[in-house]
């Protein structure tokens, strides 16, 4: 659901237009509310939690935790976050790592949340999603370790 519409992108054609792909496609998931980002883009959330923020300037940011934050780099998806590098956030470049990437981390983001949910169902639905959705086993591994931790079973 779009609360707000689209901001104005300010980067290459190209670019720009990835962005506003990711933009219209992660807005339309189900529970996505958007928002301005309070340092500048568009931000998409569930509820009151983050999914991540897209920046006009050719870049997304996405919360993770730093172990999923740092198979996520190994794997080569992402980069650490261009100003919070010691934070589990990363940074996809839309140039550099692709506008397909992006979408699959904002959408790994997006099922982290649905793994949290009070009904069993949602969570078991979100777990089925996370293995279909092309992730490298480490990343997968290391989530399943992450909610094993947080006493969530998987």
């Amino acid at each position: 659901m779009k609360d707000k519409p689209l901001p104005e992108l300010r980067t290459d054609e190209g670019a720009q237009s990835r962005l506003k792909e990711i933009a219209d496609e992660v807005s339309g998931w189900p529970g996505v509310s958007t928002c301005a980002h309070r340092f500048g883009g568009l931000e998409f959330r569930v509820g009151k939690r983050e999914v991540g923020h897209l920046h006009d300037f050719g870049i997304v940011d996405i919360p993770f935790t730093v172990p999923i934050r740092d198979a996520i780099i190994r794997a080569g998806w992402a980069e650490r976050h261009h100003v919070l590098p010691d934070s589990g956030w990363t940074t996809v470049r839309i140039n550099k790592h692709g506008k397909d990437t992006a979408l699959m981390l904002l959408r790994l983001s997006y099922l982290r949340i649905g793994l949290k949910a009070d009904d069993p169902s949602v969570a078991d639905q979100a777990w089925r999603e996370l293995e279909r959705i092309g992730l490298e086993p480490e990343v997968l591994e290391v989530l399943r370790e992450s909610l094993r931790a947080a006493r969530w079973a998987v």
